[in-house]
């Protein structure tokens, strides 16, 4: 199985990198990076296994090369875990803030999944993996910045969903509650018990890369069971 990961990275991205290759060590993972330091790391963790990576520090102005690597790359599963976190109320949001975050938490996830969709458009097969999240689905205190985007990530899955399904291409969204990662440093206020740790999220992924041809899941939530707030 050939599987791309945009968002390599991050917690989640690392988490599910790690996890597909050691469920999975016959997989071929091309890994899309922005931060050379982290991609270290994780290069070292996967040394041995079928890996390689893709600088995306301004995906805009690489279009050809991307798409090039796509193709070449023949992929399975393109899974999208980029995104980061821009908390505000309402009344404080800057328009600033609001570019930032349309650009992390939509752009760059629909430019890079638009792209993986025309090559499974060419092959009729493919599989989109969309980690989203709970603010996607409903919105809460100080998201003003940041559940907006996520609720149009959904609008853009659901229509792939849709257009996709006569090409054979499937599309799943999974939508985690309060995981652990860097963006807890920018939340207003974070639970001290209750959180879910980025192999969970992982673990989800893989549940979805192991259907069988005859199943699919649109929509995973993958909720915390009980928060502790501080």
């Amino acid at each position: 199985m050939n599987i791309i990961i945009a968002g390599a990275t991050g917690d989640i991205g690392t988490a599910i990198s790690l996890f597909i290759s050691r469920k999975h060590p016959d997989a071929n993972l091309l890994l899309l990076f922005r931060d050379e330091a982290r991609k270290q790391i994780l290069k070292k963790q996967l040394e041995g296994q079928n890996a390689q990576f893709l600088p995306i520090t301004d995906p805009f102005a690489n279009e050809e090369i991307i798409l090039h690597a796509f193709s070449s790359f023949t992929p399975h599963a393109f899974i999208n875990a980029i995104g980061d976190g821009f908390y505000a109320k309402v009344e404080d949001a800057k328009l600033g803030l609001m570019d930032a975050s349309y650009e992390a938490n939509f752009k760059v996830p629909f430019y890079l999944s638009q792209l993986a969709y025309k090559i499974f458009l060419k092959q009729k097969n493919g599989h989109i993996i969309f980690i989203n999240s709970v603010s996607g689905l409903e919105g809460f205190p100080y998201g003003a910045l940041y559940c907006p985007f996520k609720f149009a990530l959904k609008g853009l899955a659901d229509v792939m969903y849709k257009e996709g399904k006569r090409y054979g291409i499937r599309v799943s969204s999974i939508y985690p509650g309060i995981v652990k990662t860097r963006l807890l440093n920018k939340m207003p206020f974070v639970p001290k018990k209750g959180i879910l740790r980025p192999e969970e999220v992982a673990r989800a992924v893989d549940y979805l890369l192991r259907l069988p041809p005859e199943a699919e899941v649109k929509d995973l939530v993958l909720k915390n069971c009980t928060l502790t707030w501080r």
